[in-house]
């Protein structure tokens, strides 16, 4: 392509100081003067360059999407299949008229998922069913028709989410 360029442009230069622009012979009526046929080839080759390089951005750019859209889709299907082992029950070996008890907390009670500190403020994200609320550290939000604050232990290492009383 760099060779393709240079030597178009060598052409129009000749082509521009030389006395071939004169000898087209124009008659006698004011016509608009024709281009070269030279020029027009080089025009042309202009032209289909630049068609060229806005095809081939365009396909690149499918290009990757489409690659992305490949991992996404091994991504979903590796966790989907985490999913279903993690969330069997896990067996217990006592008598068999009992049943197993889970000591986990509700899946709808709030919980701390992150911590950003932007611009001096702290804030929290914390998941709220399938929701996301990002509040600060101490501000009283309302979730599931019930109060709750996030607080942090002496240290600030630790988060947690505790449910205010009316």
């Amino acid at each position: 392509m760099q060779k393709r360029k240079i030597i178009l442009t060598t052409l129009v230069a000749l082509f521009s100081t030389s006395n071939f622009a004169d000898e087209i012979s124009t008659t006698g009526q004011n016509i608009s003067p024709v281009p070269a046929p030279v020029q027009e080839h080089i025009s042309r080759l202009m032209e289909e360059d630049m068609q060229f390089n806005q095809s081939q951005r365009l396909l690149s750019q499918q290009l990757v999407l489409a690659k992305l859209r490949l991992e996404m889709a091994k991504i979903k299907n590796e966790a989907a299949e985490l999913n279903p082992v993690s969330a069997m029950p896990i067996m217990n070996d006592g008598p068999s008229g009992e049943e197993p008890k889970t000591e986990s907390a509700p899946v709808d009670e709030p919980r701390v998922m992150m911590l950003s500190q932007i611009a001096g403020i702290t804030k929290a994200a914390v998941s709220v069913g399938t929701k996301t609320v990002f509040v600060r550290i101490g501000e009283v939000f309302s979730a599931n028709g019930k109060r709750y604050t996030v607080h942090q232990d002496k240290n600030g290492q630790h988060s947690y989410v505790q449910e205010i009383s009316r």
